[in-house]
């Protein structure tokens, strides 16, 4: 995998099990830029994630064209503030 700064080979640093931190994702995968520096987290969703996106891919296929375009017009809902 490149660098989408500089296009460097990105050098491998190592694998982190977050399963008990993340409910969506179950490893994290940290590379390193050795020309530029940039640090990239690639994040693996875990097997729960993938059946909800499958299953909501397999309701989106249902839908009419109509409803399609309806859900794309709505707007997402708000995140809340904290102060955590």
């Amino acid at each position: 995998m490149n660098c989408w700064r500089c296009k460097e080979e990105l050098i491998w640093g190592g694998d982190h099990d977050i399963e008990e931190e993340a409910d969506d994702y179950d490893m994290v995968t940290n590379l390193s830029c050795p020309k530029c520096h940039c640090l990239v987290d690639v994040y693996h969703p875990s097997a729960k994630l993938l059946r909800e996106y499958k299953d909501s891919y397999k309701d989106r296929e249902k839908m009419t064209e109509s409803e399609k375009m309806q859900e794309e017009l709505e707007p997402l809902p708000l995140c809340p503030m904290t102060d955590d």
